[in-house]
């Protein structure tokens, strides 16, 4: 009964400081794809994969019913013609829940090959709540970062998230980090983009809000990330001195993004100034 009562406590505490929690996040879903393939009507999903061979990929592995609004970002971006982009959409009339997959559990093979594949991932999932909230969490905190500041720079309400929210996206074990090492040695990881129910439900009713909020984070992607890369770059690097007899590989690279993002820049040009001054 104690233990009944605290995950109730903890439910309401995190309602009441408007925590994002993923619609589904407190339950378990199938934890791998084989177990949903061999328990899921296979007219009841639709994966759909377009492999363009650029370096970054969108995901939405909770498209179509499952989390109304992520496919259609991801669709939204896709048309920028700049990424590749995979979706995973629940189809069944009601109940699209039961197809939900956690991100950490996530293994369907199209999805795990584009991304292994990529240098950068986005994945796009839903949060709960009526408000417009944007949630930025994922092992890519730089380009977390920037992105966060072309949606503010927008209008957008965003927050970001770290342990130990529920939909942080740093685990290893989630999808958007397993993309490949970042410079042949870092394992940079990726960025997860969790959107309210409330932000969700204008994008999909007011196509003109869907291009603004797509192209900011269009234009992090596309115009900033790539000056921020090349400096990035130069920071592969192993620490010197006695740490790194302890461990030789460790490089010195989260360091400086730290101290880049300690900074504090408002606005996407001062992070791209605050990291070309590295």
């Amino acid at each position: 009964m104690k233990k009944e009562m605290i995950k109730v406590l903890a439910f309401v505490v995190l309602l009441t400081f408007g925590i994002g929690i993923s619609t589904y996040a407190l339950t378990t879903g199938y934890t791998s794809f084989a177990e949903l393939a061999a328990a899921e009507d296979p007219s009841d999903y639709q994966i759909t994969t377009n492999d363009k061979g650029k370096d970054t990929t969108i995901l939405a592995i909770h498209g179509g019913g499952i989390e109304r609004g992520t496919s259609e970002l991801a669709e939204a971006l896709n048309g920028y013609g700049k990424y590749n982009t995979y979706l995973f959409e629940g189809l069944k009339p009601t109940d699209n829940g039961s197809l939900f997959m956690r991100a950490i559990n996530f293994d369907e093979p199209k999805a795990v090959d584009l991304v292994q594949d990529s240098d950068y991932t986005v994945s796009i999932i839903g949060a709960a709540g009526d408000g417009e909230v944007t949630y930025i969490g994922g092992q890519n905190k730089i380009l977390a970062e920037l992105i966060k500041l072309h949606l503010i720079s927008k209008g957008y309400n965003v927050q970001t998230l770290s342990i130990p929210d529920r939909i942080a996206g740093i685990m290893d074990s989630n999808i958007v980090n397993k993309n490949e090492l970042f410079n042949g040695s870092i394992q940079l990881g990726g960025v997860q983009i969790a959107v309210s129910k409330g932000l969700r439900d204008t994008l999909v009713s007011y196509p003109l809000v869907l291009k603004d909020y797509s192209g900011a984070i269009n234009n992090a992607l596309s115009k900033d990330w790539p000056r921020i890369v090349t400096v990035l770059k130069k920071f592969d690097k192993p620490n010197q001195g006695f740490f790194s007899r302890l461990n030789p590989l460790k490089p010195s690279f989260e360091k400086k993004v730290d101290q880049i993002l300690k900074k504090g820049a408002k606005t996407p040009e001062e992070l791209v100034e605050d990291t070309e001054e590295e």
